[in-house]
């Protein structure tokens, strides 16, 4: 009796012992470098942050890919007869000969599982351990471990352990490290596809371009210019199968243009005198003659390229809250496995040792923190992908984010105009019947603000036509600013009572802010530098990435917009919300499954249930379970890759006549002129006007 109380005081003392220990290793804030710094200096943001290596990049994602698919399909291999003989063991012990059944055949199987295929998780968890870092990848290691040495132990000392703690877990080591090279196969095969659809945007930019005399273009000859020695107002001279070197404006000729790389568009395009055309779209056939208006660095396609790494490195605070979360569940699982095990050891049945080792991997196997962690930049990012094939071009995943929490869409009037016509005074009134039908579909509501000075028909006959629910006309650049704010301010709490920033800090109020429903501005790229300024959700529409420094006051901070539209298709912004609130949609299916499947399964995998209900936990059932876990969450996140159901409405409002869409009939547009907004403002708030 005793020793009984000595050999129980012994395992608290040790148990509190190894508990302080990981908290202090894993938890002291001065024991690790910060999370964001971590992440900022990660390989994959460098490989990100530089378009160069994409290539590069890509072509070792694809060896990677086939490396990985070789100890994959080997370690399946190997597992597959340990899961037979366990099976017969089990269920048919005379159905094989004796000495099948003998642990040895299992550790030979299994030692290359571990040490060959293995291997990268294992390093990759002693990496994460000694940088203080808690990664799926250590509690991976930590199981695959005490797994294996706890069944090497059956082997070679299996006559000094109590009877009924001979059993290996030689197949749940297999069945784990199988499952998990999966996973990082299907993980990698999907950052392979993104890498390889930017580095495309890199391979296709032509480096030189035949450049002809401005004066004399037809008697003196043209000449080879590098891209970076092509200069705005010089005459660009392109052919069929060829690709332009600079943006610019047609001069001469005619040709059909191929732009669907850059923009998403669906289909080819006729080119004329005064049509735009980009750097890097192929003409299918045809001569042009381009004026340059932007070469090098400045053109569309080269500025795509820098944008595109800054919102691939970029941590929103979503990002890095959850990576204190899990950083903070894996230290919490690990603790939770030293108790299980150790309160096994002193309270449970016999065999002790057998159940503290099996209940101690099952907390480490079926716990599932991956799903979290790589959830919200996983998700962004095939959403970038999607996006851009589609002409929309998330700048940041916090700015997609907050695309998703748009409940109001203001239009500036600079956003209506038709990107076809060559003098920028036709409004598109096609394009705004389609978006407010879709908005209204979404229960987004539209609002246009009209800076005409003069008494001017042509947006009102839009809006009415479209069925926007206000217009707000004739307005001066600084009403319309005031304008702006108080919608602002106005729509934002009358949605949740409390205003948004468009900073992108952790302030006090970043927890209401998450909940409050946002406000966005669609402008051309001729809008008031200013008033885009002051947008909750700013919306660029054309291929033009920031304002021109010449454009901009050097005291106004012009912010980076949220979302830019390739094509300067109105509609591209509900498609943009409706993405977005797909990839917010997964985001929360994958965390609430991962949360709820967690708490579950830490719990049975503890024994807590055992007393009172009789359920032990099969740790192979654990392994899978846990692995599977992860997989159904990564291909949860792949179907932002198809998302047909938007597509086939996508296509549907492309093609349908707008005679046949039920804008008109939905409502009639409240009217509201500058002197009625002064008034306005004494009065009701806009955004009861539109309930």
């Amino acid at each position: 009796m005793g020793i009984d109380i000595f050999l129980a005081i012994a395992d608290l003392v040790v148990a509190c012992a190894v508990t302080w220990l990981i908290i202090w290793y894993f938890l002291m804030p001065s024991a690790h470098t910060s999370d964001q710094d971590a992440a900022a200096d990660s390989p994959t943001n460098r490989s990100w942050r530089n378009p160069e290596d994409w290539g590069k990049w890509g072509a070792d994602l694809d060896s990677r890919s086939h490396r990985l698919l070789r100890p994959t399909i080997v370690s399946a291999l190997l597992t597959a007869p340990v899961l037979v003989l366990d099976l017969f063991d089990r269920f048919g012990p005379d159905l094989i000969p004796s000495w099948l059944t003998s642990p040895w055949v299992q550790a030979i199987l299994i030692t290359p599982v571990i040490f060959y295929c293995g291997r990268g998780i294992l390093m990759d968890g002693w990496t994460a351990m000694t940088e203080h870092r808690c990664s799926p990848d250590l509690l991976a290691m930590l199981a695959t471990s005490l797994a294996y040495l706890y069944s090497l132990a059956t082997c070679l000392a299996g006559s000094l352990l109590p009877e009924g703690s001979r059993s290996p877990y030689f197949d749940l080591v297999g069945v784990v490290i199988t499952l998990l090279l999966l996973a990082r196969v299907i993980g990698t095969r999907m950052e392979a596809s993104l890498v390889a659809s930017l580095n495309h945007l890199t391979e296709i930019q032509p480096a030189s371009g035949l450049v002809a005399d401005s004066e004399h273009p037809q008697t003196v000859p043209a000449q080879i210019l590098s891209r970076d020695r092509i200069r705005p107002g010089d005459l660009l001279l392109v052919r069929t199968g060829e690709r332009p070197a600079a943006d610019g404006v047609v001069e001469s000729g005619s040709a059909l243009v191929d732009d669907s790389e850059l923009t998403g568009g669906e289909r080819p395009r006729p080119c004329g005198p005064g049509d735009r055309i980009l750097a890097s779209s192929k003409i299918l056939e045809g001569r042009l003659s381009i004026r340059v208006d932007a070469a090098g660095d400045n053109t569309y396609a080269a500025r795509l390229v820098k944008i595109i790494p800054q919102a691939l490195v970029e941590r929103s605070p979503a990002m890095r809250r959850m990576d204190r979360i899990v950083h903070t569940a894996i230290t919490l699982i690990m603790i939770l496995a030293v108790w299980t095990f150790m309160l096994w050891l002193m309270l449970g049945p016999q065999p002790h040792l057998a159940h503290a080792v099996g209940n101690a991997v099952c907390v480490l196997t079926i716990a599932c923190p991956a799903v979290a962690a790589m959830t919200i930049p996983m998700a962004f990012r095939t959403s970038l992908e999607t996006g851009l094939a589609h002409g929309l071009l998330f700048t940041s995943p916090r700015a997609m984010n907050h695309l998703g929490r748009v409940r109001s869409l203001i239009l500036d009037d600079s956003s209506l105009l038709d990107p076809d016509d060559s003098e920028g005074q036709a409004v598109n009134a096609e394009s705004l019947t389609r978006a407010a039908t879709h908005l209204r579909a979404l229960r987004v509501n539209s609002l246009i603000l009209d800076g005409s000075h003069q008494p001017d028909d042509r947006i009102e006959r839009a809006a009415r036509q479209a069925g926007v629910d206000m217009l707000i006309t004739r307005l001066t650049p600084e009403r319309k600013r005031e304008c702006l704010d108080r919608l602002n301010h106005d729509l934002t709490r009358t949605n949740r009572g409390v205003s948004a920033d468009r900073t992108g800090q952790e302030t006090a109020s970043a927890a209401k802010q998450g909940r409050t429903s946002l406000v966005a501005l669609a402008a051309g790229t001729r809008a008031d530098p200013e008033l885009t300024a002051r947008a909750q959700v700013g919306i660029t529409l054309g291929p033009k990435l920031q304002a021109d420094a010449d454009d901009v006051a050097d005291d106004i901070a012009l912010p980076q917009p949220d979302l830019i539209l390739h094509q300067g298709d109105l509609d591209g912004t509900s498609r943009a919300i409706e993405l977005s609130r797909a990839t917010t949609r997964v985001i929360r299916q994958n965390l609430t499954w991962s949360t709820i499947y967690n708490i579950i399964a830490l719990v049975i995998a503890t024994g807590i249930c055992q007393p009172f209900l009789g359920w032990m936990l099969n740790p192979m059932i654990a392994a899978v379970t846990g692995a599977l876990s992860t997989i159904l969450a990564m291909l949860n996140v792949r179907r932002l890759h198809r998302l047909r159901h938007l597509r086939r409405r996508w296509l549907h409002l492309a093609l349908i006549d707008t005679d046949q869409l039920p804008t008109v009939a939905a409502r009639r547009p409240q009217i509201i002129v500058d002197s009625q907004w002064e008034s306005m403002q004494e009065g009701k708030d806009p955004a009861a006007a539109m309930d």
